[in-house]
This record gives C-alpha cells, structure tokens and sequence, in this order.
C-alpha cells in the first residue's frame, strides 16, 4: 500500500511540476514575441537613417516608431514582472532565479541601445531568452510527459512553436535588408531557401504531432479546442511559403515592395502565439485534469485501505480465541510426539483451523514413514555408512559397511573395531590425516585408503565423510560412507605398470629417432654441398645468376644446378615427390646423373632427358621405391635457351616489364616414374635480350601458406619479378624471399623452397 500511495504521490508531484513550467512558458512567450517586435522597429530605424529621404516624413515616421518603442518596452517590463512574480513563486523548485537574474540584467543593458547597435544586440537577448525556456522545460518535467497528448502538447509550445517564430522572425529581417538594398542577391535567396526548408519541416512536424495529439486525448476536447486554430496558422504560412517561393525565382534585381508579403509574414509570426497560448491553457486543463484523477485515486485507495484493515481487526479479534485454543493442543500434541508417544490429534473445531490440525497429523505421519524409509536405506544400502566419533569409535554403521569388512554382523564389528586408526588403516597416520583434512574442509569426497578386514587382508576403499559441530564449532562425530574400490585400484595399478612399459618403448623410439634424424642431418648436410657455389655462378658468361634453396623441417627432394662444360651451360631445375631419405638420395642421383651426361657431351635435349630418365628409372625400381621428379633443363648459349622437362611454369620477364610464362606441361614427363618417356619430350627455344629475367622455383614458393592457410601463389611472385626487373639478380632473390617470409609469417614450412634468378647481361 505503501509503494502505491508513493507512487501516486510522485506522479502527483511530477505533474505539478509540469504545470509550474507551463506558468513560466506563458510570459517567456510574450517575450519572445515583443523583443523580436522591437528588434524590428530598431533596424528598419537604422536602415532608414541611412536614406537620404524627404525630412518631414523621415521624423513623423520616427516619431511613430518612438511611440510603438516605448509601448513595447512598457510591454517588455510588464512580462518581466510578470515572471519574477512566477519566480517568486516557484523558482525555488525550478531553480531559475540565478538565470532570470542574468536575463533581466542583459533586458536592462539593452533598452537604452539604440541604432545598429541595438538592433544586433537583440539576438543576444533573444538567444538568452531561448536557453532559460530550454531550462525551465528540462527542470519542469515537460520534455519527460509519459501521456502522448500532453506531451506532443508540450512539444509544440516549447519547442516547434519557438523555433517557428525564430525562422519567421529571421524572414522579416531578411526582406527589410532586401528593401533598403532595392535587390536580391544570390545569398539572399540561399538564407531564404534554407529558412524556407526548416519552415516546411517544423510546420510539417507541428501539424503531425498535434493530430497524434488528437488521436490520443482520452478526453476529446483536444481537437475541438485547437484544430480551427490549427489551420488558420497552417494557411497563413502556406501563403508565407508561397510567396517567398515566388521571391525566391525572380531576378536579382527584382524589388521587393513593403506592404502584403512582410503583412502575410508579421499575420503568421502573431498568430503563432495566439496558437501557442492555446496550446498552452490546454495543457494545464490536462494537468490539472491528470492531478484530480491522481488524488481521486489515491482517497479511494485510502478509503478501501480503510475498510479492509477494519474489516481484518474485526476478524483477528474474532479468530484470536480460535487460534489460541489449536495452538495450545498443537503445542501437548508436539510434546507428546518429541517423547515417542501418540501424536494423532482429534479437535472439534470445523472451520479453517481443523485443516491445520490435519495437516500437522499428515505431517507427523509423514515423519514417521520417511524415519522408516530412511531406516530401510540405511539398513539396505550397497554402499557402507557409519558415524564415528572424534576419537575414532563407531558410533553406527549399516549391514553393508559390516560385509564390506568382512564382519558378520553389526554388532560383532562394534564391538571388536575399538580404535579405527590402529584396527582398520593399514597406513597409521591414515587417521590423522582424514582428521586434518576435515577439521579444515568439513567435507571430504573420495578419500582412498588400504584397511584390514576382519581376517587381516586388505582391501582399498573410497569415503565421502561430513563432519557435523556443535554450537561452538566443535566436531561432535563423523558421518559418511564407504565404497570398495578394490577391482578398480587393481586395475589402477595394473594400468600404472602398463604406462611404465609403454615409457620404456618411448625412450627406446627416441634414441631411433634420434638415430633416423642424424641420418637426415647427413643427407641435408649433403643435400646442401652439391649445391652451385657463388663464385661458381660469377664465372657464368652472360648470365648474372642468383639461386637459393632453404630444405623443410624435414628431407626434402628439391634440386637445382649450373654446369658449365667447354662452353656449354647446362642450368636444372627440380622436385622430388614426397620428403625423407629417399627424396632427398634421389635427388643427388639426379645431380650425378645430369654431370655425368654433361661430361659425356651429349648435347641434344631430349636425348639427354631420355638416358637420364632410363638411369634413374632403373635406381629406383632397385630402390623398391615409387618416388620420382618433375625436372626441367635448360641449355644456354650467348642469348639462346632451349628448355625442355616437366617442372614448374618458367617466368620470364623482359627489360620493358612484359612478362611472359611458358608451361613446361608438354616438354616431358616426370623422371623415374616410366623407363620409356622418348615420345613425351620436347623442347621450347627462348631468345633473351640485356636486361631480360629468367626465374626458375619449386611449389614450395607458389604452395607456401600463411596463417590463414592461404597460398603465396604464382600471380604474386610474377608482381615481385616485376617490380624489380631492374636489379641485380641476387636483389631480385632477396625481395621475391623476403616478400614469401611476410606472406608465411609463423606459419611452419611443410616444402623446400628453391628459387633461381637468371639475368641477361
């Protein structure tokens, strides 16, 4: 009841503070309509003073203008009171007494301006004016109104409206400058189209909220009260809009005459707070409307409070006596069952208490049949349980519990188990140790042991013990149970000799291991000796020649060579499949082979791939193995290259930066993998001008992953190339290298890498 009547009390003091901002919306409303008046009068004034017109007219209408200035200042000082009274009032609540101070002073420094001066001066009160009616909507609860009438209400009063009248305002200045300029520039119709475009979309705004507005009042008197007034203000600023759009089209030097479109203007700037104003007595009939219902309901709340609690004394006077007389016979009845005897209960009552009566016979009924389930687990149980005491006596246990130990009754292991730590653990600190972890924990799960049975052998058994403690904290007995976990402690063990033997096995595969990667190391270590030295590749004539191999983790079959036999250059690029001994032993015959035939002086190309294949054919059928490579040879001579083999793409990159490809599909087949291959090979010549680059490499360039297992792949080695045709070959290595290490990151290398950069000199 409480929290209700507090709720409505806060609504209540929620929507007194709205209204406390609507009191102080009505004279910031006036103002804002009298000062930007005054600032009007002020700048056609100082626009006047600068024409050079007839003197008789130029002071009578000054004089005009004195009189509606000091009527609009009395005017001005009579809404200033007029909001230090509601200040007075309320401003406390509102906390608007520091900024209407600053308001007043600034009103007060102006009224004494006059000319440019004066009029400019005005935005800044005007500005002013805007933020202290910002203040009182945010601390009034006007912006926070939870019903959509009131609120879109509130919207359009403190909000559209004022911005509205701001624009409308901004308009009358604009086509006063526009008289005195006898023109309109370019900049002045770019003011006018924007103030028009915010215009369109406030009265858009307005017009839409307000019809929410309509829709939503629960009382409907909204739309009768408003919508005539509605339209009016909508149809002066339709013509307001349509004669500005007019403006907006003519010609530069088109002159704006005063009279009908600044009269449409002033009609919508002074309609709009007559709309305003009823807006606002709208929405304080709302308010209060919402504060009479609050209190109505809150009186009704209390008046039915009332009556219930009334109501409720009457029937606790009358119900005490009932309830004191079952109480009492519940209270003998507890007794009696607490001591064992009979706790059924008869009473004569018939009303609502008899029903407690039955249910506290149901209960003890209950109680008794749950003491005799709980009798037939404990008794019935697989599992042992027990309670001991501190010392380390039983207390109680189970049949289970006197099985498991090998007793033939409960009564025969009470009475020979006299101390458990030295009568049943085989470990005699076994005990101290349970004891230390439950005078730390209170529970223990799974606590394993090796304990006698009744004829001295011994078993493994899993306890899960609570300790229960007095009052004080102290342990006052143990109570848990206990499994035999003895086949499975068996098998622990037997795993545990089990995992000893498959160690000894890993050790003994360790040191093979060890043995097979030193044997690989030697292969590498071969692998790598065959390779062409540098200084071997500078004796090349006119050929600048760069190569770089880098083998995996483990033996890989990558191979590259050049040869240089009485004039003949013989250049050999190629790839094992697979990775290991093999691959990498049949590479070095390979190598053999190729030096051998160069040495032999065997010079055509296809016959050459045709001995070499047949050579290795035979070693590796010997071998039992199933490896064989893809290889490619090239023979060079001043310019000239005759490839010929199965391998990889051949890039080459002329000095200009073309670049051309040249597939190797059909020039052989793998070696080693057929004894004939004759009718497969072919051979491709190729010219080569200075400048022009030639790159050889294996998949384990083009195949290489990143982290996110993504290949490096050919395109991107040709954009390497290419970016630097123009360096030496060893340059053209180490960027194609260093690029291929960004792309690979962390990623382990799984293939050789092997590249050679051949350059024309």
């Amino acid at each position: 009841m409480n929290l209700l009547l507090s709720e409505l009390d806060s609504r209540i003091e929620f929507t007194q503070k709205e209204i406390y901002g609507n009191a102080y919306l009505r004279p910031i409303s006036q103002l804002w309509q009298y000062i930007p008046q005054r600032q009007l009068i002020l700048q056609n004034q100082f626009y006047k003073s600068l024409q050079s017109i007839n003197l008789t007219a130029q002071s009578e209408a000054l004089q005009l203008q004195t009189r509606e200035l000091d009527d609009l200042q009395s005017l001005i000082d009579n809404e200033f009171v007029s909001l230090s009274n509601v200040d007075r009032r309320l401003g406390v609540t509102i906390q608007t007494g520091e900024k209407l101070k600053n308001l007043q002073l600034s009103w007060q420094d102006l009224r004494d301006m006059s000319g440019f001066i004066g009029f400019r001066n005005h935005d800044l009160l005007l500005e002013k004016l805007a933020q202290f009616r910002v203040h009182v909507v945010d601390s009034s609860n006007l912006i926070l109104d939870p019903d959509l009438d009131t609120y879109y209400l509130m919207d359009a009063s403190a909000v559209k409206l004022p911005e509205m009248q701001k624009i409308l305002n901004k308009m009358m200045q604009t086509s006063t400058e526009i008289l005195f300029d006898k023109e309109i520039t370019n900049l002045k119709k770019e003011s006018f189209i924007s103030l028009l475009s915010l215009l369109e979309e406030y009265n858009n705004d307005l017009t839409s909220n307000l019809e929410r507005a309509f829709r939503n009042n629960p009382r409907g008197n909204l739309r009768d009260s408003l919508s005539s007034s509605l339209r009016i203000f909508a149809a002066n600023l339709s013509e307001v809009i349509a004669n500005t759009n007019q403006i907006v089209g003519k010609d530069n030097k088109f002159s704006l005459a005063d009279g009908f479109y600044r009269q449409a203007i002033a009609s919508s700037f002074k309609y709009s707070f007559t709309l305003s104003q009823q807006i606002v007595d709208r929405l304080d009939e709302l308010l209060i409307y919402r504060i009479q219902g609050f209190t109505q309901r809150k009186q009704f709340i209390l008046i039915f409070v009332a009556v219930i609690f009334s109501a409720i004394l009457y029937l606790f006077i009358g119900f005490y006596l009932s309830v004191m007389r079952t109480v009492h016979q519940l209270d003998v009845a507890a007794k009696q069952m607490t001591l064992g005897g009979a706790i059924s209960i008869n009473l004569d009552s018939k009303d609502e208490l008899s029903m407690v009566v039955r249910s506290f016979n149901s209960v003890a009924i209950a109680l008794r049949e749950s003491e005799a389930k709980y009798r037939s687990i404990f008794e019935n149980s697989v599992d042992g349980i027990f309670q001991t005491t501190v010392e380390g006596k039983y207390l109680s246990v189970n049949p289970a519990l006197a099985r498991i130990y090998g007793y033939e009754s409960v009564e025969q292991m009470l009475e020979e188990i006299v101390d458990i730590q030295s009568d049943l653990y085989v470990d005699r600190d076994r005990r101290q140790q349970f004891q230390s972890l439950m005078e730390a924990n209170d529970t223990i799960t799974n606590f394993e042991s090796q304990v006698y049975k009744r004829d001295r052998t011994t078993i493994w058994i899993s306890e899960n013990v609570r300790a229960l403690r007095d009052d004080n904290g102290k342990i006052v007995y143990y109570e848990g149970t206990v499994e035999d976990i003895s086949q499975r402690k068996m098998a622990e063990i037997a795993l545990e000799k089990a995992n000893k033997q498959i160690l000894a096995l890993n050790d003994l595969l360790k040191l093979e291991n060890l043995r097979m990667s030193s044997e690989l190391d030697v292969t590498r270590k071969l692998q790598q000796m065959i390779l062409p030295k540098d200084k071997e590749l500078a004796l090349i004539a006119g050929l600048d020649i760069a190569g770089f191999m880098e083998p995996a983790d483990e033996v890989g079959g990558d191979y590259y060579d050049v040869l240089q036999q009485n004039g003949r250059i013989k250049i050999g690029i190629g790839d094992v499949t697979g990775h290991g001994l093999e691959s990498g032993m049949l590479m070095i015959m390979v190598q053999t082979a190729v030096r051998t035939l160069l040495q032999s002086e065997e010079n055509d190309p296809v016959r050459f791939l045709d001995i070499l294949n047949r050579t290795i054919y035979g070693n590796v059928q010997r071998m039992s193995s199933d490896k064989n490579l893809t290889l490619s040879l090239i023979d060079y001579e001043h310019g000239k290259l005759i490839l010929s083999g199965q391998h990889e793409e051949m890039i080459v990159v002329r000095k200009n930066g073309k670049l051309e490809r040249f597939d190797t599909i059909d020039l052989g087949f793998p070696i080693g993998l057929e004894e004939e291959i004759f009718d497969f090979l072919s051979q491709k010549h190729i010219y080569l001008k200075e400048g022009d680059v030639v790159v050889l490499y294996t998949d384990g360039i083009t195949e290489a992953e990143n982290e996110e297992r993504q290949l490096y792949g050919l395109d991107r080695l040709c954009e390497v190339i290419c970016q630097h045709v123009d360096d030496p070959a060893i340059a053209i290595r180490q960027a194609v290298i260093a690029d291929l290490r960004s792309h690979i990151g962390t990623q382990k290398i799984y293939d050789d890498i092997t590249l050679l950069v051949l350059k024309q000199k």
